[in-house]
């Protein structure tokens, strides 16, 4: 669960996205009006002439919040670009072509058999209690199995991704006649994913299975702790479950922030001002992206 919410916005967007005849959503205890972080990064060494803003997002908003604040519109404002973890989520089609061509393999075990059998029971409730046919999951390597469980329990709370951080800035962006440019690819997200071993993946079903339980209080305390701007408790709810585990951390976080750090550091060597809004995990904890800039030689200023 809360892997989903915090490192990847593309299931939401495949899974979430895809459904229809969503459920009501759920009364959730979550604070109304906050601020999350935000950042700025700028040169301190010849030929670091660049600009970026950094804003940790989550993937997924409840209608009757308020995250904007007058320093978020007036970096935004400030921005010459915006710059997001994946572009062509909005082809659904195209996107659910790709997951399907990485997620689906031949001769996969039934998905009960790739967990404890003291888990079995709780997986067939799960799955019970979704619309994932149990037929397709089988047939999902384990990785693409755990993460669509994941995401249609957070369809279970009533939450809709069309309303998530990212979608709220391409529109804003693009109606300002302003560039959107991406990290990685669709294919380059899942591929982490993919390229996990077998034993990873298996730790990662079995963490949203053993999680599935308190998915509502899940989200409300990551989307609190976004929402004021606490790191050091997005820190601590993101390093449960899976990224417990030093190689699936290494896979899904770090690799992926280190590559993060080398693409802007070659763009925060051109003018210009970018505004950088990944997913809030990325921006927390001691591989913080931004802290590896600050290591190549940039300021980084909190100023949210």
């Amino acid at each position: 669960m809360r892997i989903t919410l915090s490192l990847l916005s593309l299931l939401a967007a495949l899974l979430l996205g895809a459904c229809n005849n969503a459920p009501d959503p759920v009364t959730l205890n979550t604070v109304k009006t906050g601020t999350p972080a935000l950042w700025k990064v700028t040169g301190t060494r010849p030929g670091q002439v660049g600009t970026a803003y950094m804003f940790g997002t989550i993937h997924i908003l409840p209608d009757d919040v308020q995250w904007r604040t007058q320093v978020l519109e007036a970096a935004i404002a400030d921005s010459d670009r915006l710059v997001i973890e994946v572009l062509g989520l909005d082809d659904t089609k195209n996107a659910g072509k790709i997951f399907s061509r990485l997620a689906v393999s031949p001769g996969q075990e039934r998905l009960d058999a790739r967990v404890e059998p003291a888990l079995r029971d709780d997986l067939e409730r799960i799955i019970d209690a979704t619309n994932v046919p149990e037929r397709s999951l089988n047939r999902m390597e384990t990785w693409a199995a755990a993460l669509s469980l994941a995401s249609a329990q957070t369809r279970g709370l009533g939450l809709d991704s069309s309303g998530g951080v990212e979608k709220k800035l391409t529109a804003q962006f693009a109606e300002s006649g302003k560039p959107i440019d991406a990290l990685e690819t669709i294919e380059s997200q899942l591929g982490y994913f993919d390229r996990l071993p077998e034993a990873q993946q298996r730790k990662m079903l079995t963490s949203v299975i053993e999680e599935s339980s308190d998915s509502r209080q899940a989200f409300e305390q990551l989307f609190n702790a976004w929402m004021t701007g606490d790191l050091d408790q997005i820190v601590t709810l993101t390093d449960t479950g899976i990224l417990i585990d030093p190689k699936t951390r290494e896979y899904l976080l770090v690799i992926r922030n280190q590559d993060w750090a080398e693409q802007l550091d070659k763009r925060l060597q051109k003018p210009g001002t970018s505004f950088v809004a990944v997913g809030a995990a990325h921006l927390a904890g001691a591989d913080a992206v931004q802290d590896m800039l600050a290591k190549r030689g940039y300021k980084v200023e909190k100023i949210q």
